[in-house]
C-alpha cells in the first residue's frame, strides 16, 4: 500500500505547486500514521483473535469431557438405579415370602393349642373345688380302669385335704394303682410316702407290706425280708401279719437266685 501511494506521488510530481506539495506531504503523512495504527490495530485483533480462538478451543474440550464424563454419571447412575431397583423388587418378594411363613406358621400354632386344649379338656379335666366331689371322681376313675387320671385326682385329694381320714387312704391307692402297672419303683416311694407321713393311719400295716412285695418284684429280697418281719412286730394282730411267715419261707428259697434276687 505504501509502494503504490509513493508511485502516485511520484507521478504527480511535475504538476503540483510548493504549497500542495506541502499539504500532499501532510495528507500523505496522516495516511501513513493511519495506515501505521490500522497495521497496529490488525495486529492486536489478530493476536485476540487468536487468544479467543484457543480459548473456544479449550471451551469446547472441556465441554466434551464434561458431557462425556456427564454421560457417564448418568450412565452409571442408571445402573445404580437399576440394580437397586432390583433389589428392592427381590426384598419385596422376601418379605412376602416372610409373610406367608408366619401367617403358616402362626395358624399351626393356633391348631396346635386348639388340639391341646381339647386334649386336656378330655385327659385332664378341672378339678373339682369341694371334698366330697373329688373323692368321688378318684374313685370313679380308679373303677374304670383310668389309674393315670385316678391317681391325678388322688394327689389332689391329699395335697389339699391332707388331714382328712381317707389321705391315708388316697396315698395307699395311689401307690397300689402303679403296682398295677407293674411300675414298682414308683410304687416303693408312695408306700414310703404314706409311711412317713401317715405313721399313725390304720393303712400303715397294708402300705408295709405293699412296699415289701414290691421289694420282690425289684428282686431286693433282703429290703423284703426286713420289711416283713417289721410288719410282723409292729403290728402282729393285723391281717398281713398272718401271711408274713409264708412270705419270709417263699424269700428263703429264693435267696440264693441271682435271676430272683440281686440283694
Amino acid at each position: 500500500m505504501r509502494f503504490l501511494a509513493a508511485c502516485a506521488l511520484v507521478s504527480l510530481a511535475g504538476c503540483v505547486t510548493a504549497g500542495e506539495g506541502d499539504r500532499m506531504r501532510a495528507d500523505i503523512a496522516e495516511l501513513r500514521q493511519r495506515l501505521d495504527a490500522m497495521e497496529v490495530r490488525d495486529r492486536d485483533i489478530t493476536e485476540k483473535v487468536a487468544k479467543l480462538r484457543t480459548v473456544l478451543d479449550e471451551a469446547t474440550a472441556l465441554l466434551g469431557r464434561n458431557s462425556a464424563d456427564l454421560g457417564a454419571r448418568v450412565a452409571k447412575h442408571d445402573a445404580d438405579i437399576a440394580a437397586m431397583t432390583g433389589k428392592v423388587e427381590e426384598a419385596k418378594y422376601m418379605v412376602g415370602e416372610l409373610q406367608k411363613q408366619v401367617t403358616e406358621a402362626t395358624s399351626k400354632v393356633a391348631t396346635v393349642a386348639q388340639t391341646q386344649q381339647r386334649i386336656v379338656d378330655r385327659v385332664a379335666p378341672t378339678m373339682p373345688e369341694d371334698k366330697e366331689s373329688l373323692w368321688q371322681e378318684s374313685q370313679k376313675r380308679l373303677a374304670e380302669g383310668q389309674r393315670e387320671e385316678g391317681r391325678r385326682f388322688l394327689r389332689s385329694f391329699v395335697q389339699r385335704f391332707p388331714s382328712d381320714a381317707r389321705a391315708p387312704q388316697a396315698q395307699l391307692q395311689i401307690g397300689i394303682a402303679f403296682v398295677q402297672e407293674l411300675k414298682h419303683s414308683n410304687a416303693v416311694a408312695e408306700f414310703s410316702n404314706l409311711i412317713q407321713r401317715f405313721p399313725r393311719s390304720p393303712e400303715v400295716p397294708e402300705a408295709m407290706w405293699q412296699l415289701a412285695e414290691s421289694f420282690v418284684a425289684l428282686k431286693f429280697c433282703s429290703d423284703a425280708k426286713a420289711m416283713y418281719q417289721d410288719l410282723a412286730r409292729r403290728y402282729p394282730k393285723s391281717p398281713r401279719a398272718k401271711q408274713v411267715r409264708g412270705r419270709l419261707r417263699d424269700i428263703q428259697k429264693i435267696a440264693r437266685d441271682k435271676r430272683l434276687c440281686t440283694s
